[in-house]
């Protein structure tokens, strides 16, 4: 693993040369650089949302009530990180299987982990969401800009056409959001815009003390 290389690369991929997928798809090396980018991306996302919590909460000002720091780091940071590299991994097989069952298209799965690995690092803007005139704005265009760079990602891995590419990526896509979503709102687990006021663990004071 070559940090100069790997940084390289995204630096090329957010200038949006795409060439960087050729390059990992088909090295066997690149897949635990590319759940690494997955990782830090969610964390760096799970810190952003915690220091938004912290910065303006839900709660109003002058309670003298506080975000609890154990339960951030537990259930954002931690729990967080892991639940969103698992459904991460769930949106690639959904990928995978739309591409191969439904469109009839071969395609590699470690292809697409390595790909689609790399294609999530425009999560890690949601760190800027930290600043409240921001949150929503900046969260939700990082999240976009995955999916989008995840696009080129599966095409890249699978040489299917846009038009299949794009609809698969979409099912793993809605799956991913729809779950983690549910986890966030329900358990304050997640990152990034999935953490948001209208989670019942925040509005219920679970992540404050």
């Amino acid at each position: 693993m070559d940090p100069n290389l790997i940084l390289n690369r995204l630096v090329r991929l957010a200038q949006l040369d795409t060439s960087p997928f050729d390059e990992v798809r088909d090295d066997q090396r690149e897949l635990m650089p590319a759940i690494a980018i997955v990782a830090i991306s969610a964390l760096l996302a799970g810190i952003g949302s915690w220091l938004w919590l912290a910065f303006k909460g839900p709660l109003p000002s002058g309670t003298g009530i506080s975000v609890d720091f154990t339960n951030v780091l537990i259930n954002v940071l931690l729990l967080g990180t892991l639940m969103t590299v698992a459904l991460w991994a769930v949106w690639v097989g959904v990928t995978a299987v739309v591409l191969q069952s439904v469109f009839k298209e071969p395609v590699d799965m470690m292809s697409l982990f390595r790909t689609m690995g790399y294609a999530s690092f425009p999560f890690a803007l949601s760190f800027l969401a930290l600043l409240p005139f921001l949150h929503t704005g900046v969260a939700l265009l990082s999240l976009v800009g995955w999916f989008v760079l995840s696009i080129f990602a599966v095409q890249a891995a699978s040489g299917a056409d846009s038009g299949k590419v794009i609809k698969a990526t979409l099912a793993g896509f809605f799956v991913f959001a729809v779950l983690l979503g549910m986890f966030a709102r329900g358990a304050g687990i997640g990152t990034g815009i999935f953490i948001d006021s209208e989670s019942r663990a925040i509005y219920e004071g679970e992540l404050y003390k």
